[in-house]
């Protein structure tokens, strides 16, 4: 999904994995020790759902998966988990395109506050002589 000038960002792997016989499209959330919230992969879900089932019609019954690789408990390894989208209730793409909005404000406005800052208390590096 475009987010901006210039700028897209994709939610999944370019492949459709067949998953207890049935074809998944799988985004994978590396994250070791706190993954998506619940809203979160409710958002990754919506936005996959819109790029590839409402975009392709060829992809209409595809199922989505978010794969998790957490920490396990004993810090031996890494357990996996997959959620699907059974039972999620989508974001429009109205919303969807509101939640990217609203970020891209609020880091535009942090971006500025942090510059403002660096201005006021000069680089630390002195002038030219």
């Amino acid at each position: 999904m475009h987010v901006g000038v210039g700028k897209k960002v994709s939610f999944w792997l370019p492949m459709v994995l067949a998953v207890e016989q049935q074809p998944h499209v799988i985004f994978v959330d590396p994250r070791r020790t706190k993954g998506l919230t619940k809203v979160g992969r409710r958002f990754a879900f919506s936005m996959m759902h819109e790029r590839i089932r409402v975009a392709d019609d060829d992809f209409a019954d595809v199922r989505l998966g978010i794969v998790r690789f957490q920490d396990n408990d004993e810090g031996d390894g890494r357990s996996v988990q997959l959620y699907t989208d059974t039972g999620v209730e989508l974001f429009s793409l109205d919303e969807l395109e509101s939640m990217v909005a609203d970020t891209y404000r609020i880091w535009q406005e942090v971006w500025e506050e942090r510059t403002t800052e660096t201005r006021r208390k000069g680089t630390g590096t002195g002038g030219l002589f």
